[in-house]
């Protein structure tokens, strides 16, 4: 009876970890995905490219209105791949200024149980950048 005892509560306190680890991967997933359908609507059309609240409503309904959760959507200019970020619209010495969105979600993850060593809540954040001209 005492191993039972023991043993149990060990395998209940690694049930919590596992499972408390496994929602922070869901969450984190879950954010990536919704940064992703905000640049998808952002992507839509030429006329969608700065229409901020329509990219970050698309985030926010992506994750189900999970409460707490922020989007944030915003855009920039490149003069080469890969450059340094200008705002637009831009002027770039060689070749015409390249457009890129980017949509930031974040969502707070509330743990079932407090560590002393890790915060509660953590904020979770993804983004999602694309070239859209």
């Amino acid at each position: 009876m005492i191993e039972f005892a023991l043993s149990s509560s060990l395998l209940l306190m690694l049930f919590v970890g596992v499972t408390g680890f496994s929602r922070i991967f869901n969450i984190a997933n879950m954010a990536s995905g919704a940064a992703m359908a905000g640049i998808q609507y952002g992507a839509l059309s030429p006329s969608h490219n700065g229409d901020f609240t329509g990219m970050q409503t698309a985030a926010l309904n992506d994750t189900g209105n999970y409460p707490g959760a922020t989007a944030t959507a915003s855009q920039f200019c490149s003069c080469s791949v890969g450059g340094a970020q200008v705002c637009c619209p831009a002027t770039c010495s060689s070749g015409s200024p390249q457009t890129y969105i980017q949509v930031v979600v974040t969502i707070p993850y509330q743990s079932v149980v407090s560590l002393p060593s890790i915060p509660n809540p953590v904020n979770i954040t993804q983004s999602a950048c694309a070239r859209v001209q």
